[in-house]
């Protein structure tokens, strides 16, 4: 007889933590909660902070919190497992570019193609427009073929041939050389930490879609589609019932439809009664369940919702950059934090459809194997590559966690706000790019 010994979830995640959390040698240096505020929801909203992978890379120590580490959740073995583990989905962004596991080549993109190696076709790399380059202070240049840049060789999950892609845009801790022209950054939109590799590898491909469809509705033409709750919504309204003030507005919920790829995208905007900050915040939540995928957003939109006020305070001291000059995923959220930006905010969500729960596409409740597989499947099926790499560090491994990372050319990850890749091909399938008012998204 094998005996196994169960434990809740309280006490698992307080074994991780003590793994983890150490202000000298943990992956997560500092841990600590928000306070709530007076009417606000009875959330728990922890932050957390990252051990200095910048000392590894020779690089100067960035500000507190620029990991944006976090979690929510109505428990708070919620809050604790979400922090933690975004704190490991970041650190493998770093670790795995700097133990070895992924060999980058220096050539110029002319002679990879010369030799015969796979590379993207030249479309993927026309990525912005050339107004945008020639606004004072963009931070990324034009792709030259013939300059020297850093490759990556990586799987692709819908094609037999693996491919030379750049670093930069693959790897979040990998740091250019002096020359190499800075074109696009590496996000973590594609990144997720779990405790099997097949279900990292289903968030990971979730949040792919889920950026790229948020990305789509905001600077593209679709409408979303308000949901009007019902019976299938039961759950997620009993928690806004219990959890959130009766004083404010009620939290409305978008479905962001993708024009080719599966599952439920949804924004979650939660307002305040007039005069108070932040106006409006807006969270994002993905699953192939339409509850989850509600149930996600509305979690993040009260994250943001804290962000924003904190963020709301920092600007009113220091001062609030202009639209045209958002670099971080921080004063997007102050913008809209404000009356005047949550009216651009209302602007974009009145254009929608309305829809009962119920009459939105079945929940698909398979196994984590069958929902990757029809998730890739819907990539190869509308042309899209998508590519893949195993962040999973020795260190990760022993914690009991699995780091996975997909990336496709062919979507639209999360941009910085003043520097949305206005020319990317994939807003035709949005009915085409409208304008680059900054996205509300950190």
């Amino acid at each position: 007889m094998q005996l196994q010994v169960h434990q809740d979830e309280e006490t698992r995640v307080h074994r991780l933590r003590r793994r983890m959390h150490g202000p000298l040698c943990g992956i997560t240096t500092s841990m600590g909660f928000l306070t709530r505020y007076p009417d606000g929801p009875r959330l728990l909203v922890g932050t957390a902070d990252m051990t200095g992978v910048h000392v590894r890379q020779d690089q100067p120590a960035p500000k507190s919190g620029s990991y944006h580490l976090g979690g929510y959740g109505i428990f708070p073995f919620e809050s604790h497992i979400r922090s933690l583990a975004e704190t490991l989905e970041r650190y493998s962004g770093f670790a795995a570019a700097l133990d070895g596991r992924f060999t980058t080549r220096y050539a110029s993109y002319t002679k990879l193609v010369a030799a015969g190696e796979p590379v993207l076709p030249s479309s993927a790399f026309r990525l912005f427009t050339e107004e945008q380059y020639a606004r004072p202070g963009f931070p990324f240049q034009s792709f030259d073929p013939d300059a020297r840049s850093g490759w990556v060789r990586v799987a692709s999950l819908t094609d037999a041939e693996p491919c030379w892609v750049p670093t930069q845009r693959f790897l979040l801790g990998y740091v250019r050389e002096r020359e190499e022209p800075w074109t696009l950054p590496s996000v973590t939109t594609g990144t997720a930490t779990h405790i099997t590799p097949h279900d990292a590898l289903r968030a990971a491909l979730e949040e792919v879609v889920q950026v790229d469809a948020a990305m789509g509705h905001w600077y593209g033409q679709t409408e979303s589609v308000l949901i009007r709750p019902d019976a299938r919504t039961r759950h997620v309204d009993a928690i806004v019932d219990a959890y959130f003030p009766a004083s404010a507005p009620r939290p409305e919920f978008h479905l962001l439809p993708s024009p080719d790829l599966p599952g439920f995208t949804i924004a979650c905007l939660l307002r305040q009664p007039s005069g108070l900050v932040p106006a409006i915040a807006v969270g994002l939540g993905s699953a192939t369940s339409l509850a989850r995928a509600m149930y996600r957003a509305l979690l993040e939109a009260a994250g943001v919702q804290w962000l924003a006020g904190w963020v709301a305070v920092e600007q009113a001291v220091q001062g609030a950059p202009t639209a045209d000059d958002i670099y971080d995923l921080e004063g997007n959220v102050g913008l809209y934090a404000t009356s005047e930006g949550a009216q651009i905010v209302e602007q974009r969500f009145t254009r929608h459809t309305e829809s009962l729960a119920s009459e939105l596409p079945p929940d698909d409740d398979r196994s984590v194997k069958e929902v990757v597989r029809t998730l890739t499947g819907a990539f190869k099926r509308s042309g899209k590559q998508l590519y893949f790499g195993d962040l999973t560090t020795r260190d990760l491994r022993a914690l009991g966690f699995y780091s996975m990372r997909v990336w496709s050319p062919d979507t639209v990850s999360l941009p910085l706000p003043s520097a949305v890749p206005a020319a990317h091909p994939r807003f035709a399938d949005y009915g085409g790019f409208t304008d680059d008012v900054p996205h509300p998204y950190p």
